[in-house]
């Protein structure tokens, strides 16, 4: 039996045939030779509310069929040269591939396009173009998050009491944070805004509590902050004094549940990018921590519909805050 066998035409006809007759698909499916998978599939697929007809069937196929096209090489230079640029300021290929639909642009290609030229090129295996991923590995392999130590926080709040209105991500004011961890005890306080994805980023000479959370009382006072999500580190036993200073509710996780605050971990890989592991950051400025969070703030995010976080603060935050004033203004006139 080729359980993996295309129907044909006198094939559909059997099936039309058959079904008249109230025939099972297990009797369908043996008597064409196939699997009874097969049969449902093409019966669930084509079947009209009056019933299975072998010509419409067969027509839907032939339509569906000559659609079906080989994936469009990226070959052209000007092309080539967009995603090479992009790539070397750290975009990823799903990002470039968004950023040109949205820029309707003619020469537009897909994410596995743009990760096939990179693995299969010539030129881009000489020119080792794979180290401007993310990870920069010659073959595309899956990553899980990292792991961290909780610690056990004094009136500490539960991220189960946390409003569900963050979860939609919809409103601005709601952050994640975290501490990144180098050599010599030295770290970074890593923060991501939920609804535009902004991130800031503050090195610390040393991971205490004092010093981390003055830190986030100087990040998130800029912003209209309401809410912050921990995880369970020692450093954030200063919460409170975060929370009397610039008014924004702290929520912590469970323990041994970083997913709970995903997009801060996926902030955490995206500077682990530029910042490995185990580097030093001992000569590394706070200017240039603050390049990085501008280079990611200017990244297009597909859940953003590819406009860059930077953009969709101005567009939806800044210009609703601009309305909402001409509105107070006029109410008081």
């Amino acid at each position: 039996m080729n359980k993996f066998k295309q129907l044909t035409a006198a094939d559909r006809r059997v099936v039309e045939t058959l079904l008249k007759r109230n025939c099972t698909q297990f009797e369908i499916a043996s008597e064409l030779g196939v699997n009874k998978s097969t049969v449902c599939r093409e019966i669930n697929r084509r079947s009209t509310p009056a019933g299975y007809f072998a010509d419409t069937s067969q027509l839907d196929y032939e339509i569906r069929h000559k659609k079906v096209g080989r994936r469009k090489k990226l070959s052209h230079s000007k092309t080539q040269n967009y995603v090479m640029e992009k790539l070397m300021i750290g975009w990823s290929p799903e990002q470039i591939s968004g950023r040109m639909r949205l820029e309707q642009r003619n020469d537009s290609v897909c994410t596995e396009t743009i990760y096939a030229w990179i693995y299969n090129d010539t030129i881009c295996q000489k020119d080792k173009m794979y180290q401007y991923l993310r990870f920069g590995k010659k073959k595309r392999t899956k990553h899980t998050g990292r792991s961290t130590k909780k610690s056990k926080i004094p009136n500490r709040v539960s991220i189960h009491q946390r409003p569900k209105i963050v979860e939609k991500k919809k409103e601005f004011g709601h952050w994640e944070g975290d501490s990144v961890i180098y050599a010599y005890k030295q770290a970074t306080n890593t923060l991501n805004e939920l609804s535009t994805g902004i991130v800031e980023f503050t090195k610390i000479e040393s991971k205490t509590s004092d010093l981390t959370t003055q830190a986030m009382i100087n990040k998130l006072s800029r912003y209209d902050s309401k809410t912050l999500t921990l995880d369970n580190g020692l450093e954030f036993a200063g919460h409170e004094k975060v929370s009397k200073a610039i008014g924004v509710s702290i929520y912590f996780c469970d323990p041994y549940s970083s997913w709970q605050r995903g997009s801060n971990e996926n902030t955490n890989m995206l500077l682990r990018g530029y910042l490995p592991k185990k580097a030093s950051i001992k000569d590394l400025t706070q200017e240039d921590l603050d390049d990085i969070a501008w280079e990611l703030n200017n990244r297009p995010r597909k859940r953003l519909g590819y406009l860059t976080p930077i953009e969709h603060y101005r567009l939806n935050v800044l210009n609703l805050k601009e309305m909402e004033v001409r509105v107070a203004i006029r109410s008081r006139i």
